[in-house]
């Protein structure tokens, strides 16, 4: 085991897992997952996989799984979901653009002042935006819904009624990846969205 990753590691348990654990998230390695209603909140560290010797970089995932979707879709929402059971997903950074892209530690990182800077930086960015969120609609006053330019906020549109934002959504979403291929009917049958004509 690297000095970076042991390093990382001490990071989250130091200022990370205390701050989850506190809010009712469940820990598995360096995830933190737990649910509330038809939601279900996760959260990762993910270690850079160039990290080598005492020097490296990790980043902050934070995601949402909702039940509502999981049914769109046909298939049963997880009690706790994992990293590809999340339908928002995005780096910390993009819901709290004055955090890095990434974080670093080498053999001079104070583990412990960091580790404070994170759980400070999580709670306020990811953990207490998320406290009332229990339902897709409750998700819509995180103002959050538009930070995943493709897929999830037509889902959320038609999920929530507005299926002619939705529409427009898919309709973008095609005119702009029309040289893939992308189609009107393509990009909703990927989605699992159904128009009348």
């Amino acid at each position: 085991m690297g000095a970076a990753r042991e390093a990382i590691q001490e990071v989250v348990k130091l200022g990370l897992a205390p701050l989850f654990k506190r809010h009712g998230y469940k820990k598995n390695a360096l995830s933190f997952t737990r649910r509330r209603g038809a939601v279900a909140h996760y959260f990762n560290v993910q270690s850079s996989q160039w990290n080598q010797g005492a020097a490296g970089q990790f980043y902050l995932n934070a995601g949402v799984m909702f039940d509502e979707i999981c049914a769109l879709q046909g298939r049963p929402p997880p009690v706790l979901p994992k990293y590809d059971d999340c339908h928002f997903m995005v780096r910390l950074e993009r819901l709290n653009p004055g955090l890095p892209q990434f974080f670093q530690v080498d053999a001079g990182t104070d583990l412990a002042a960091l580790a404070a800077q994170l759980g400070a930086s999580v709670e306020r960015s990811y953990v207490q935006p998320l406290e009332a969120v229990a339902s897709l609609r409750d998700f819509g006053a995180t103002g959050w819904v538009g930070a995943i330019p493709w897929g999830f906020p037509a889902l959320y549109s038609y999920l929530t009624g507005d299926v002619r934002e939705a529409r427009r959504l898919v309709q973008q979403e095609a005119d702009t990846f029309a040289d893939r291929g992308c189609t009107f009917a393509s990009v909703a049958a990927a989605l699992h969205l159904k128009f009348a004509d």
